[in-house]
């Protein structure tokens, strides 16, 4: 670094006294005829280099404190750019991570709601089974309820119809003399018992 700012030193001041001479040989040589063109031509380049070595020499500290700044400024931009990326690729792996177990615990709610609603099925069928047999159960017993009622009036109708039949059998059939006879049992038989 040390040797670098000697040897711009030195350049600057050659320079310095390169366009200091100059100007007088170019007056010098403007009697000469075609080597002023030449000179004059030297003289331009040299205090071009004069020019841009000054402006280089003071502008370098805040050119040089710019391009450092500007160089950490996109440094730290590239920093952030990268660590947002990798925030980015995290939210990104949390996310899938999220979307697969979604994916399988949707699968497990649809199973598990198949489940219940196979076992809700078979509940409901067996409750129904239940009700149908009970239904089929006081059906049955009211039609054996209703059986034996139909039974009991079947008997007690045929009753009086042989009743009715047989009395009416009698009246027709029985002569007068079969009813003094059977009165005459009667009457026997009352007689005996007393």
């Amino acid at each position: 670094m040390r040797f670098r700012t000697q040897r711009l030193r030195v350049t600057l001041l050659l320079g310095a006294i390169a366009c200091l001479a100059l100007p007088g040989l170019v007056f010098a040589a403007e009697g000469a005829g075609g080597k002023s063109e030449l000179w004059l031509g030297i003289g331009k380049l040299a205090n071009l280099i004069l020019v841009v070595a000054v402006l280089v020499y003071v502008a370098r500290k805040p050119l040089a404190h710019f391009f450092a700044v500007r160089t950490q400024s996109i440094q730290d931009q590239l920093a952030e750019a990268q660590r947002a990326r990798q925030e980015a690729e995290a939210k990104l792996a949390e996310i899938e991570a999220s979307m697969s177990s979604l994916d399988r615990e949707l699968k497990e709610i649809r199973e598990a709601a198949e489940k219940e609603a196979h076992e809700e099925y078979e509940r409901l069928v067996a409750a129904a089974e239940r009700d149908a047999e009970r239904i089929m159960d006081r059906a049955r017993r009211e039609i054996d309820g209703m059986t034996r009622a139909a039974q009991l009036e079947l008997k007690a109708h045929t009753a009086e119809l042989s009743i009715q039949l047989a009395k009416e059998k009698i009246q027709t059939e029985m002569t007068d003399e079969d009813r003094s006879r059977l009165f005459e049992r009667f009457v026997a038989k009352v007689g005996g018992r007393e």
